[in-house]
């Protein structure tokens, strides 16, 4: 091609990203103001929240390049990008309560007998007694932990606050509604460390289920007199 010595180009085309959804959408809009059936937007809710749209794609008869586009990725939310990380992973007891305090905005905990203050749950969780083939007992403070230990199989909290599960209140991806997301909690026994914990998000397919089909409908409303909307991928 010359187009490179020419002073413009032949066409034009480009490749707009960005992760957010008002962008995307005022984009598209903006780049078919005459709205072109031809437009064809495909989303993707494997693996992310993804979609791209093509606005010189033409048709089986007028074919175009495909090499226009506009692609939306939306981005985790912080909260729930650190949930997803710690999703069944054995976590130090300090650990747990840095991810609970550092996040204090977004957890609310729960007991069996219902919501727990979250400063009693973290007052909770900084001493807790699991034993297994052992006693461990294990007071945790700001500047360091003890340890003691003794024949016992037992293992259970020493505080009535300690909380049994926590709801996370996050969006999970920006744009998206607000959601709970249940993260059960499980004391991990080692005997040779001090006491471990497991969050768990409940329902995790559920949630990515309900997650890509919010993405689906949004966009499909917001869309609406923008070409052809398809789920799926399409590679040109």
């Amino acid at each position: 091609s010359t187009e490179k010595f020419n002073a413009q180009r032949d066409r034009y085309r480009g490749n707009y990203q960005t992760d957010s959804i008002p962008s995307f959408i005022e984009y598209v809009e903006f780049r078919n103001s005459v709205a072109d059936e031809n437009v064809q937007t495909f989303i993707r809710a494997t693996n992310g929240l993804l979609a791209r749209t093509f606005l010189n794609l033409g048709d089986h008869i007028d074919p175009g390049h495909g090499d226009d586009t506009a692609t939306l990725e939306l981005a985790k939310k912080a909260e729930f990008s650190r949930a997803e990380h710690l999703n069944g992973r054995r976590q130090r007891q300090q650990d747990l309560i840095d991810f609970i305090d550092d996040w204090a905005d977004f957890p609310t905990a729960y007991n069996e007998s219902g919501e727990v203050n979250l400063d009693k749950a973290i007052r909770a969780l900084r001493k807790v007694k699991i034993t297994k083939g052992s006693e461990l007992d294990s007071q945790v403070r700001d500047f360091g932990h003890q340890v003691s230990a003794m024949e016992k199989l037992e293992a259970t909290g020493v505080d009535e606050n300690l909380p049994h599960f926590f709801i996370l209140h996050t969006e999970c991806f920006h744009g998206l509604n607000l959601r709970e997301v249940k993260l059960s909690l499980r004391i991990s026994a080692n005997n040779d460390e001090a006491p471990g914990f497991i969050l768990r998000i409940v329902g995790e397919e559920a949630l990515n289920e309900a997650l890509a089909e919010e993405f689906k409908d949004l966009l499909t409303e917001k869309l609406a007199g923008q070409g052809q909307i398809f789920q799926g991928q399409l590679e040109v």
